[in-house]
């Protein structure tokens, strides 16, 4: 059984994929957001200030889960005309470079969105009066995720298997 077939039947919302089903509630958070802020634009005398602030949270969400699942199914871009081109021990080396290189700055990541999120709980959003840990915990979180994912699926010692996705995001 390959690794495309057990994601075929894995379910959205089971563990295996929750980086896509936080992806995909986070862009209908975005849309509902930006919809009823247009709507109360031309409907109420004061429109919904909180609209925007909840669209940049979901977008973040979306671009830091996307990433995690995007890492996870091998579907980030890659131009790797130039190393193809070059002898199999330049490639190796090339790709273990990568795979370290990827690996420190997802680890970096992940440890500045959670001492952001550490020292900004104290601090609150402008509209919804929500601490800003609430934005930026999730992001650390989403940043070890990359990280395992860039450590258990990117693995330059093993040959390197195409995958055709059906993610959602």
């Amino acid at each position: 059984m390959s690794l495309e077939n057990d994601h075929q039947r894995a379910s959205l919302f089971s563990l295996e994929r929750a980086d896509e089903a936080v992806g995909v509630l986070a862009l209908l958070a975005i849309v509902g957001a930006i919809l009823w802020g247009v709507i109360s634009r031309y409907i109420f005398p004061q429109p919904a200030a909180w609209t925007y602030e909840v669209a940049v949270i979901a977008f973040a969400y979306l671009v830091f889960f996307g990433a995690m699942a995007g890492v996870r199914l091998g579907t980030h871009a890659a131009i790797d005309l130039l190393v193809a081109a070059l002898p199999k021990a330049w490639q190796s080396v090339i790709g273990w470079f990568n795979y370290l290189l990827l690996a420190l700055f997802f680890a970096a990541m992940a440890v500045l969105f959670a001492w952001q999120a550490w020292i900004a709980r104290n601090v609150h959003t402008v509209a919804l009066d929500l601490p800003r840990t609430l934005i930026y915990a999730p992001l650390a979180v989403a940043s070890v995720g990359m990280l395992m994912q860039q450590l258990i699926v990117a693995r330059p010692w093993a040959p390197q298997v195409a995958q055709h996705s059906d993610s959602l995001i």
